[in-house]
């Protein structure tokens, strides 16, 4: 064939046409024509040789004939399967995942498996999930996290927002008087505790405004967040002892930053009062609190933003919120916690272990049988799909009292 026709002037449907039209002809030709035929194919339609021999031969042949019934062959893509591997995980899984994720608060592939297979005796009994089928369940139970994050890719909107830090130096007596300790000299005993404030400023940080602590007992990950009115020593104490009151495991050891909030007369009397050992952290180096820093972001920033609150009504909205969010990460997240590291040839091999808080406090020692008890009713009493929708409905009540404070002010 001396002429050449460009790829592309053919679309598939007009392949598949023509590649019908001279099937039967292929077929009764002599070896020498067929391969004629087939070069010239070849050149025409940019396909390959072996593959339009395979559609010659079998188009539009008789495979059987009973009666009067006569089947043909037919190699269009509607008659045959589709290659490669079949896909395991249908719509009803997605369906699934859609409906879990939110109850974890949008949480990584990695939780969201963990969450599913540490929570699944209370979700595939829970009346939201009363249709699902008992394949579906197994799915869900076996289905790896980098699958989950395919299968949810197109329904992930996620809004990223840039973490602000702001030092606030602080040098007193009693500064130097408490002991510096910094993330690679931290024990991982149980009653370790980290603590954080989040600060609710807005864009400016003058004037009184709203913050949120936040205290983290290293060893099983359990964590209480507490609204305050604002950085009074008075608050940050009260808030305190009740985060003590409530640990399940004894509280040990208090280390915070290096801000005027932790690091005053209150909470040093506070810890010299209970025996607790209060240490801080380097100045200007915040990863000597790790753990807490985490929960900074996906406990309160994840769903409070960096909006500045200020009045009276959204204290009491974000108090309702932060006791919601407190609940479900204790009773039902799994949380990811670095067991072993070692380097192997210039990289750095991890290995994490991932469990819910209330598992390791059940696990720990060092929590009594009364508080594992009453823990273990809690979970069995709460119903998490009930509690994550109170959680978006907190979250919107906290955005409208937001709201109506800009109106406010916009009016005046």
């Amino acid at each position: 064939m001396v002429a050449q026709i460009p790829k592309g002037v053919y679309t598939m449907k007009a392949k598949r046409a023509i590649i019908k039209h001279n099937a039967a002809l292929y077929r009764k030709a002599t070896k020498k024509v067929k391969s004629i035929m087939l070069d010239e194919f070849t050149e025409m339609l940019h396909m390959n040789r072996q593959h339009l021999a395979k559609l010659l031969r079998n188009t539009g042949r008789v495979v059987a004939r009973k009666g009067n019934v006569v089947v043909v062959s037919d190699l269009s893509p509607k008659s045959l399967s589709r290659r490669g591997k079949k896909r395991v995980y249908g719509q009803d899984v997605v369906e699934a995942l859609k409906k879990i994720w939110p109850l974890t608060g949008y949480a990584s592939s990695k939780h969201l498996v963990a969450f599913i297979r540490l929570n699944h005796d209370i979700l595939f009994t829970h009346p939201e999930f009363k249709d699902l089928r008992q394949d579906a369940k197994d799915k869900l139970l076996k289905v790896s996290a980098s699958t989950v994050d395919r299968l949810l890719k197109p329904y992930r909107g996620k809004l990223k927002l840039k973490k602000r830090y702001r030092a606030n130096p602080f040098s007193s007596n009693l500064k130097k008087s408490i002991q510096v300790e910094s993330w690679f000299d931290k024990p991982k005993e149980p009653g370790y505790v980290e603590v954080d404030l989040v600060h609710h400023s807005g864009v400016s940080g003058k004037g009184e405004f709203i913050y949120t602590l936040t205290a983290t007992e290293v060893s099983t990950g359990w964590t209480e967040l507490r609204a305050l009115k604002n950085k009074a020593m008075v608050w940050t104490r009260k808030a305190l002892e009740d985060v003590a009151h409530v640990m399940p495991i004894h509280m040990k050891k208090l280390h915070s930053d290096n801000g005027s909030e932790f690091i005053n007369a209150h909470v040093h009397k506070f810890c010299k009062g209970r025996g607790i050992d209060f240490t801080r952290s380097r100045p200007y180096r915040k990863n000597d609190s790790p753990y807490v820093e985490s929960k900074n972001w996906s406990m309160v920033r994840a769903y409070t933003g960096w909006r500045r609150y200020d009045t009276d009504e959204e204290l009491e909205a974000l108090r309702n919120l932060l006791r919601l969010i407190t609940i479900r990460h204790n009773l039902f997240m799994p949380h990811m916690r670095l067991v072993s590291r070692h380097r192997e040839d210039g990289k750095v091999h991890k290995t994490y272990d991932m469990d819910i808080p209330l598992n390791r406090v059940l696990k720990s020692p060092a929590a009594d049988a009364d508080t594992k008890q009453n823990l273990t009713n809690s979970r069995n009493s709460t119903d998490i799909v009930r509690l994550s929708k109170e959680i978006e409905q907190a979250s919107e009540r906290l955005s409208h009292a937001y709201e109506k404070k800009l109106r406010r002010l916009n009016d005046a």
